[in-house]
């Protein structure tokens, strides 16, 4: 399950130039968020991330990503203004998921997208990480405000984000994203504050 509209997939995997920010480590209901690195990535990553029911989710053409292009596009993350977190099991050692956040500095606002490995679907893993990895990038890296952007269609995401106690409904964009079938596409916008309490409210 992911939330759509994904620019941080969609994006080079060449080598992130400039500052580089430190790495995130959370621990937290019993996983590990932390900063990906090339060596993270496995067959098994490689092989859901370029699933289909993942990047249906995110409205994106065909990854194809094979391993050293995978490495080569995780390193291009800086944890500055592109961060790639994967959530781990702490037992297992597993990765069960991903969160990305591309972020305006100027502004202090970050786009949020994220995914999780099938074999994880039975478990509320998203549930059991947002808080605290939002509560790290509000308190730690500078953000004011964290848009997530779905698609309409993902019913299950739009139902999560409006029962979520942190993210606010903000508007649905009409015929905002185009599939590659030329199908056209709503979009709903939520967003989580650094300040602000959730308001009431149903995304229609």
């Amino acid at each position: 399950m992911s939330t759509g509209a994904s620019e941080a997939l969609a994006r080079p995997d060449t080598p992130s130039a400039g500052p580089r920010g430190a790495p995130v480590h959370i621990e937290t209901n019993g996983y590990v968020l932390r900063s990906l690195s090339p060596a993270d990535v496995t067959p098994r990553f490689a092989a859901w991330l370029n699933d289909a029911p993942l990047r249906d989710g995110l409205n994106l053409p065909p990854l194809d990503f094979s391993l050293e292009r995978l490495r080569a596009f995780v390193a291009s993350f800086n944890d500055l203004h592109h961060y790639f977190v994967g959530i781990f099991d702490r037992d297992q050692g597993a990765l069960a998921g991903f969160y990305t956040l591309d972020v305006d500095l100027n502004h202090k606002v970050g786009n949020i997208t994220t995914g999780l490995d099938p074999a994880f679907a039975d478990r509320p893993v998203q549930a059991a990480t947002i808080d605290a990895f939002l509560d790290h990038m509000f308190a730690f890296r500078d953000v004011d405000k964290i848009v997530a952007r779905v698609l309409a269609g993902n019913r299950a995401m739009v139902e999560k984000l409006d029962a979520s106690p942190r993210f606010h409904f903000e508007a649905r964009l009409r015929q905002e994203c185009l599939t590659a079938s030329g199908e056209r596409l709503d979009l709903m916008l939520f967003a989580a504050f650094r300040t602000e309490p959730k308001e009431d409210g149903i995304a229609p």
